[in-house]
């Protein structure tokens, strides 16, 4: 085989391993979104377009579920009884408002347990072989700045406490934009030279 026959077959396996890579991530989603759903409607009624809404302001942007993947898990959820649906009118629109049930409840107190013991495993698993299987650093233990939980409880603090740490937080966000960009153009600069 010629040099590039060989690179393009490297190229097509790279290809390859980034299409299963995502697959895989797609099915965590799935059950990653059925999850948020309920979490969300624990908290209070939403309609689908709340729920969406409230998934991408909590993430903070990172997740944006779509209504083709929110609204089937709905009413995968309503007829498995976990979720009610209600129709509501408000002039000429109908909107449905969905709440959770006792069942749901309960699916959600299982479902949450078994999330945090999967993800401690897969962490401990991911810390200990990652990196001697793909040369890279080991998984960090702690997390400094947890940018998800910025909003939680945000708004019950003082203000000037509320500003200290919104203003903390940019801090830190200014120094890991910082930090990419630096590592960014570093990778960069090799394919410029190529």
């Amino acid at each position: 085989m010629n040099a590039i026959s060989d690179s393009f077959y490297r190229v097509i396996r790279m290809v390859n391993l980034e299409e299963t890579a995502e697959s895989w991530s797609i099915e965590m989603r799935k059950g990653y979104t059925r999850l948020a759903v309920l979490t969300s409607l624990s908290k209070k009624p939403l309609s689908g377009y709340d729920i969406i809404k409230e998934i991408e302001e909590e993430t903070l942007g990172f997740w944006k579920p779509t209504a083709g993947g929110i609204y089937p898990i709905l009413n995968e959820m309503e007829q498995k009884g976990y979720i009610e649906g209600r129709w509501t009118s408000k002039g000429k629109r109908r909107k449905k408002t969905y709440k959770i049930t006792k069942e749901g409840n309960r699916l959600l107190e299982f479902a949450v347990q078994k999330h945090n013991q999967t993800t401690e495993a897969i962490q401990s698993l991911l810390r200990m072989f990652a990196p001697e299987a793909s040369k890279a650093k080991p998984l960090p233990t702690g997390q400094p700045f947890n940018l998800f939980h910025l909003r939680r409880g945000l708004e019950e603090k003082p203000i000037d406490e509320q500003v200290h740490i919104l203003k903390q937080a940019r801090t830190n966000m200014q120094k890991a934009i910082k930090f990419i960009d630096k590592k960014l153009k570093a990778m960069e600069k090799p394919k410029q030279n190529q």
